[in-house]
């Protein structure tokens, strides 16, 4: 079943080359969006209109951290290799031989939905997890991953971001994100010395 879902994915972008296009895009570049985006809120500067907002940024943001923590842990107990490597097809993109499972990009991008979901950023955290699922089906199209891989990282995501934003993490995560947050904050009210003439 995964590998015949892998094969009608990835037949399908080859041969419509619109798709393909536009696999290669959301696979490659897409994961920066959600990235961006979170880095953009949390820095944005202090407001009190703000502070839930960037609270579920930063929860977004240590969660991705997690997820890419796990995944490396994961990758070195399981090396499953690439589609492309066993069963020769379309690899739409350069790639590495690394390990397949599971995909880091959904892992990140799934993270951060989850982590704004939890957070109660529901329309940020919707939008990202569509934008993930994007992720996830594009990089089986360009030929680099199975569609388990991005289930695992589908998972991997909503386990980083449990553990970030459920039970004693959401206490912690809220303490840290005020104390960084106090910090950014008085640097940027901070005077700036002029040079002595």
């Amino acid at each position: 079943m995964d590998l015949s879902i892998y094969h009608s994915l990835n037949d399908f972008a080859y041969r419509h080359a619109w798709v393909g296009e536009l696999a290669k895009l959301f696979a490659i570049y897409a994961v920066f969006v959600p990235v961006a985006l979170v880095a953009l809120i949390w820095l944005a500067g202090p407001g009190r209109a703000r502070v839930p907002l960037r609270l579920g940024a930063f929860a977004a943001g240590v969660s991705l951290l997690l997820a890419l923590l796990l995944v490396y842990l994961i990758a070195r107990v399981y090396d499953r290799p690439r589609p492309f490597v066993h069963h020769p097809h379309h690899l739409l993109i350069a790639h590495g031989r690394d390990a397949s499972f599971p995909s880091d990009h959904t892992s990140v991008a799934f993270a951060i939905a989850f982590a704004l979901l939890f957070f109660g950023r529901r329309t940020l955290g919707w939008s990202t997890f569509v934008v993930a699922a994007l992720i996830g089906l594009a990089r089986v199209m360009v030929g680099v991953h199975y569609p388990s891989d991005v289930l695992g990282g589908a998972a991997v995501g909503f386990l980083a971001a449990l553990i970030v934003c459920g039970g004693p993490g959401r206490a912690l995560t809220a303490r840290l994100s005020e104390l960084l947050s106090g910090i950014y904050s008085r640097g940027l009210r901070a005077p700036t010395r002029t040079p002595r003439q």
